[in-house]
C-alpha cells in the first residue's frame, strides 16, 4: 500500500468520525437551564446591557435596572409543558402567549432551584412552555411571566433562561395561615336562687309556708263574715215571721 493509498485512508475514516460526532452533537436533545435571581421591589429587569433573552449565559453578577445587585433564589418551581403551537403559530408569542396560540400536549417536569438558584432539564426538538410559580416564603409573590422555548437554539446545546420577577424581602415570611374558627360563645347559666320568703313579693310567694298560711287565714275569715252574715239573716226572717 502506497503512502497515497495510506493518508486516504485516514482521511476518509477522520471523516466519518468527525461526520457521527456532528450527527450525534446535532440530534442531542437541548438542556434548559433556568437562573433565578430575585429583582429588587420596582425593578422591572435586568440592567439594560445585561438583557439579551439570547439563550447565553452571564458570566458577571446581575444588576437589575435600578442599578442594584442581585442574588439567586433557592426553591423555586417552575412547571415545563410541551406544547403545540394552534393554527399556523403565528400568535405563539415567546413572553406571556395567548392561551388560544397553543395547545399543551403533556406536563414534562415540575423543576426546583437549587441553592445556587439553577433548575436544569434535557429536552427534545419541540415547543415547551416554562411557567414560574409563586413562593411567599421567599417573598416571590408574583411570578414571572410564562415564557415560550423552541428546542433546539439554532447554535446552543445549553439554553439558560432567567426569569424576571422581582422579590419583596419585607414580606418575606410563612404562608399566612388560616385563622382559627372562633368558638361558640357559651351564655352562662343563671344561679339558682335561693328561697328567701322576707324579699319577695306577696303575689310571687310560693304556696308554702308563711304564704299558705296567710292563705288560709284569709279563707277562714272570709268563711266566718258569711256565716255571721247568714245567721243574721236568718234571725229577721224568724222575726218578720
Amino acid at each position: 500500500m502506497t503512502k497515497s493509498n495510506k493518508l486516504m485512508g485516514f482521511l476518509i475514516v477522520t471523516l466519518l468520525l468527525f461526520l457521527g460526532l456532528v450527527s450525534q452533537k446535532a440530534f442531542a436533545d437541548s438542556r434548559l437551564i433556568i437562573v433565578k435571581y430575585g429583582l429588587s421591589p420596582g425593578a422591572t429587569g435586568f440592567s439594560e446591557n445585561q438583557t439579551t433573552n439570547d439563550g447565553l449565559q452571564i458570566n458577571n453578577l446581575p444588576l437589575d435596572n435600578l442599578g442594584n445587585e442581585l442574588s439567586v433564589l433557592s426553591g423555586i418551581h417552575y412547571l415545563v409543558y410541551e406544547i403545540s403551537p394552534t393554527g399556523d403559530g403565528s400568535e405563539l408569542k415567546a413572553t406571556n402567549p395567548p392561551p388560544s396560540s397553543y395547545t399543551v400536549l403533556k406536563e414534562v417536569a415540575d423543576l426546583a432551584t437549587d441553592s445556587n438558584g439553577v433548575a436544569s432539564l434535557s429536552v427534545s426538538d419541540g415547543y415547551y412552555l416554562i411557567e414560574e410559580q409563586t413562593n411567599p416564603q421567599k417573598g416571590l409573590l408574583k411570578a414571572a411571566l410564562p415564557l415560550v422555548i423552541k428546542a433546539p437554539v439554532s447554535g446552543l446545546n445549553e439554553v439558560y433562561i432567567y426569569p424576571k420577577s422581582s422579590v419583596d424581602k419585607e414580606k418575606t415570611g410563612p404562608p399566612n395561615k388560616p385563622k382559627p374558627a372562633p368558638k361558640p360563645i357559651e351564655v352562662p347559666k343563671a344561679p339558682k336562687s335561693k328561697d328567701d320568703s322576707s324579699k319577695k313579693v306577696f303575689g310571687l310567694l310560693p304556696k308554702t309556708g308563711v304564704a299558705s298560711s296567710l292563705l288560709l287565714t284569709s279563707y277562714g275569715f272570709v268563711l266566718f263574715l258569711i256565716i255571721i252574715c247568714l245567721k243574721k239573716r236568718r234571725k229577721k226572717e224568724e222575726e218578720v215571721k
